[in-house]
């Protein structure tokens, strides 16, 4: 620091604010760690890093696709245009990196925690400064240097960095409140819906469900069309249904009018294997009543509201019915649960290509604050961590 000024403060604890902070302290032009603040509100910094992948860390995605993510397009083009490799990244930190068959990357360990850990470690060693229960007031830009305050309390940079996260979760200390952060700094701002969340369904069709898993196919249809489709399971609850699969597709329908989830039972087989399964079945067991025709292929109760939904016991309409049980979608549980917010900070005034404010080029705003959200999958930490390192580089380059 130089006359009380440090050279950036990071507002925000989270994995976009932590990278951020890392990253201004390695390689070419690296800032001193004493000269960079992370700011957060939070006992700790890092909480809802912890918590993802249920736990297990999922960092990032093999995946990589524009079409895994939900904003302006022209920005998500040119911000995943180049970047580095995250997987190389980490493991320069010393955190390598495993990959299972959906192209989900985790650490070996399978330990959000542990990730947290060594990137702690790496902060302490490089001798960032870290205040935490630091809730900010206001960001005042004076003369070139912006004052930073949170009660009597104050801050003074050269750089800020707003990596403040969105509305969901506001056991992160994340309810929405820090956009206006930036909006005072110009920037518009977007509505805002909960994402990657459990969603409230018509009941009529699940009644008696509650607490029932199954393997299945799911796909979101507006108007229509089929938006998006994952397989996985989905867990019937009392507002209507949970479970990865629905976490995967509810992206594509949080925004959304009139959207409709399609439950594909029994996702190993087809429709005409299906017919023919249950033909035989009939044909066999003659025994059976047309109630119970699906007792021992699906949980009864599951078999029972499917049959609810078929014009007729023939196997040609209840084969159909297995893989087009049809649920209206309501709306979702909200932000509370949620995972991610869809919408945020317009990015019309944010650079792609280093993250700076066009209205104030010594501000940067970087990860889930944006009006950028993603898949399920490691696609939002993706995000968060490249903008971090997008913004930290810019930083480095301009002094």
């Amino acid at each position: 620091m130089s006359h009380g000024v440090y050279k950036t403060a990071i507002v925000g604890g989270g994995a976009s604010g932590i990278i951020t902070a890392i990253e201004l302290t390695r390689g070419e032009n690296a800032l001193n760690g004493e000269e960079v603040v992370i700011l957060e509100g939070l006992p700790r910094i890092g909480k809802k890093l912890i918590a993802t992948g249920n736990g297990q860390g999922n960092l990032t995605n093999a995946n990589l696709s524009t079409q895994n993510y939900y904003g302006d397009k022209g920005f998500l083009h040119a911000f995943f245009a180049s970047n580095p490799d995250l997987e190389q990244y980490f493991y320069s930190l010393g955190i390598p990196l495993t990959c299972d068959e959906e192209g989900r990357k985790y650490p070996l360990s399978k330990q959000a925690s542990a990730v947290l850990d060594i990137l702690m470690a790496r902060l302490i060693f490089c001798k960032v400064n870290i205040f935490t229960e630091y809730k900010i007031d206001k960001i005042k830009l004076n003369n070139g240097i912006f004052e930073i305050s949170s009660g009597s309390k104050k801050v003074r940079a050269e750089r800020v960095v707003l990596a403040c996260g969105g509305k969901a979760g506001s056991n992160f200390g994340t309810d929405g409140s820090s956009y206006s952060l930036a909006t005072n700094f110009g920037h518009g701002l977007t509505e805002l819906f909960p994402s990657l969340v459990q969603l409230k369904c018509e009941r009529e069709k699940i009644k008696g469900l509650k607490g029932l898993k199954e393997s299945v196919v799911l796909s979101s249809i507006v108007n229509g069309e089929r938006l998006k489709t994952a397989k996985g399971e989905i867990l019937f609850t009392d507002y209507g249904v949970s479970g990865n699969a629905v976490f995967y597709i509810s992206p594509s329908v949080v925004n959304k009018n009139n959207a409709i989830l399609n439950v594909e039972f029994l996702p190993e087989y087809t429709i005409a294997e299906l017919e023919t399964m249950l033909q035989d079945k009939k044909e066999n067991a003659p025994f059976i009543e047309n109630g119970d025709l699906l007792c021992g292929l699906l949980n009864k109760r599951i078999g029972k509201a499917v049959l609810d939904t078929c014009s007729d016991f023939s196997p040609k309409s209840v084969a159909y019915a297995l893989k087009n049980f049809k649920l209206s979608v309501l709306g979702t549980l909200g932000f509370d649960v949620a995972q991610v917010t869809r919408g945020g900070i317009k990015t019309d005034k944010i650079n792609p290509l280093s993250m700076h404010s066009k209205n104030e080029k010594s501000l940067y705003i970087v990860g889930e604050m944006l009006d950028v959200d993603g898949d399920c999958g490691g696609y939002n930490l993706t995000f968060a961590f490249l903008s971090g390192i997008k913004a930290a580089n810019s930083i480095k380059a301009s002094f």
